[in-house]
């Protein structure tokens, strides 16, 4: 079934993608370490997006998909996804994170060929070198990042291509499951990330750290951005989505270089420029071929 494209949906999405582009400032500024940081975004960001599930959702049936095998899997992707993203903020450079996490789409594209039997184009094999290509240079240099954390760059690298991974293997298994609430789904999925955090933080550190910055994170940012974000793709295709949240890339270093002077290096912004580039090249593409522009 073909999606009526419509202004409205980009402009929720735009919405939505500017409204998650200071996320990674607001983690800076909690101050928390990664268990604490897990709980609360995890239990927050769950109870909003329960409840908003619960209030749009109008039949107890849709609400039961959200247990089902693929269900559970959404589930734990996302928790996955959240755990390993926050880890890498916390050790590693915001730029070299956000960077592999822009690489979302690639990672959505070769779990349809294993999950969906969904062919491969030759266009995503290209992004997927050019990326790769960027997201080394910036590592290789990451460790001159001025106002980074100065933890292990190769194990953010991890974190943040795992992250990429769950959120493209999300991408695939609700456009699979449609009918699965997406933005319950992802609920329990922060519900499972805050479970975690409180089973490994210390007694002593769960009030530490800035409250009030990781409650606009958990409370405000990541459901209603999440919210709007999948709310577009009713309107518009998914493609134009993504190229959206390439705002995020561009804009999330923008936000903590100005707020706390956490600054990349040239050869990572060069890498930088390689990886968004070539996914911008990669989502306009198609829409080129298709209206012969």
């Amino acid at each position: 079934m073909s999606i009526k494209q419509s202004p409205k949906g980009v402009l929720i999405a735009l919405i939505g993608a500017l409204l998650i582009t200071p996320d990674t400032l607001f983690m800076r500024l909690s101050e928390m370490d990664v268990w604490t940081m897990l709980f609360w975004r995890g239990m927050q960001m769950g109870l909003v997006l329960v409840f908003l599930t619960l209030c749009i959702q109008t039949y107890r049936e849709h609400f039961n998909l959200i247990f089902s095998k693929t269900g559970i899997y959404i589930i734990l992707s996302q928790g996955l996804g959240s755990i390993t993203f926050t880890y890498g903020i916390v050790i590693s450079s915001v730029t070299l994170i956000l960077l592999c996490v822009a690489t979302s789409p690639l990672f959505a594209a070769f779990f349809s060929h294993y999950l969906l039997k969904e062919k491969v184009k030759k266009s995503t094999i290209y992004a997927s070198f050019f990326t790769i290509v960027g997201v080394s240079i910036s590592l290789l240099d990451a460790h001159n990042a001025i106002n980074a954390p100065q933890g292990n760059y190769l194990t953010g690298l991890v974190c943040g291509l795992f992250t990429a991974a769950a959120l493209g293997l999300n991408f695939v298994l609700l456009r699979s499951k449609p009918k699965i609430p997406a933005i319950g789904a992802t609920g329990f999925g922060g519900f499972l990330t805050g479970l975690i955090g409180i089973l490994f933080v210390q007694k002593d550190n769960i009030f530490s750290g800035d409250l009030i910055a990781i409650s606009i994170s958990g409370l405000v940012i990541l459901p209603f951005s999440f919210a709007a974000l999948t709310y577009a793709t009713r309107f518009t295709q998914a493609a134009n989505v993504s190229l959206l949240m390439l705002l995020e890339t561009i804009l999330g270093p923008v936000w903590v270089w100005f707020f706390i002077r956490e600054t990349p290096s040239l050869q990572m912004i060069l890498g930088g420029l390689i990886v968004i580039l070539t996914l911008m090249i990669y989502f306009i593409q198609p829409f080129k071929k298709k209206y012969h522009v």
